[in-house]
């Protein structure tokens, strides 16, 4: 293996950790709503949401109002089957 493959795996594992980590903030909220901002206040990454969107996991569900260039995403039932099987298959 070369570098370059070692540091594109270790990018792919780090987004889905990511996405993981923001998606199952969907999972205590009865309406799935998924947070604008991570745990440090930084917005969520583009790239995580658009992933997240283009898999099913999440869906748009309407823009911000006071920031309209800021989409409010929550979780789908795809999203909600797929964290509880990650979670199954950790232990």
């Amino acid at each position: 293996m070369n570098n370059a493959m070692n540091r594109a795996q270790f990018r792919a594992r780090e987004l889905d950790r990511n996405m993981y980590d923001w998606l199952s903030g969907g999972l205590g909220r009865e309406d799935g709503r998924l947070a604008l901002f991570d745990s440090f206040g930084e917005p969520i990454d583009k790239a995580v949401v658009k992933t997240a969107i283009a898999s099913g996991y999440a869906e748009p569900w309407f823009s911000s109002p006071m920031r309209p260039q800021w989409m409010v995403c929550r979780l789908t039932a795809k999203g909600r089957g797929a964290l509880l099987a990650s979670a199954k298959s950790k232990r």
